[in-house]
């Protein structure tokens, strides 16, 4: 008996070779397409990150870290800085309270000085006061842009009066810090209940 000859099966297994070379030569192409494809596209995303880089730099520039606190950094900008600190801050804050005087007076009719309510007046302005904390950096940039008038005001101080220097910075300090801030935050309180329609002064 004649037995079927088992090299028949050679030509399915050669096209079978054949055709996995040729896939093996498409998908090649295929991934240097793509390594090209990524190759281009790599200069724009870089170019894309240094931009937006450049962006974040411009708007947050980078902190220097000297390691000085925020009180260590306030002295070594000098006296002037410090006095113009401590009438910005002032001004910051009557302002704050007066914003929380106006808010709760509005929302709830009443005075924070009625009977039972300065608790509940302190809640509203809790939230202005972590407000000006956050905003401390822009109070002290404020601080050292007015330093030079409290110069000029210490020395004017100073020659008017002909006093020594100590003498004409405790003047400042007291008119400035002090009877500044009780006059701007009494008359930003009765600004306040004036406008949300409430006596300072519960009846």
């Amino acid at each position: 008996a004649n037995h079927p000859r088992p090299l028949a099966r050679i030509p399915s297994a050669q096209y079978n070779k054949k055709q996995l070379l040729r896939l093996a030569a498409t998908s090649s192409e295929a991934s240097d397409d793509t390594a090209d494809s990524e190759k281009d596209e790599e200069p724009v995303v870089v170019e894309e990150l240094s931009r937006l880089a450049r962006i974040k730099k411009r708007i947050f520039p980078p902190k220097e870290e000297d390691g000085l606190t925020f009180k260590q950094k306030l002295t070594k900008a000098g006296l002037s800085v410090v006095l113009s600190y401590g009438w910005v801050s002032n001004v910051s804050y009557s302002i704050a309270v007066s914003l929380a005087w106006f808010v709760f007076s509005k929302q709830t009719g009443l005075s924070p000085l009625a009977p039972q309510q300065w608790k509940k007046f302190l809640a509203v302005y809790a939230g202005f006061f972590v407000f000006n904390n956050v905003i401390r950096p822009l109070r002290f940039a404020a601080s050292v842009g007015a330093s030079l008038y409290f110069d000029k005001l210490v020395q004017k101080i100073q020659d008017t009066f002909s006093c020594k220097k100590g003498t004409a910075i405790f003047l400042t300090v007291f008119f400035a810090n002090v009877v500044g801030t009780v006059v701007l935050m009494c008359s930003g309180i009765y600004l306040a209940s004036l406008a949300a329609g409430v006596p300072v002064f519960a009846k």
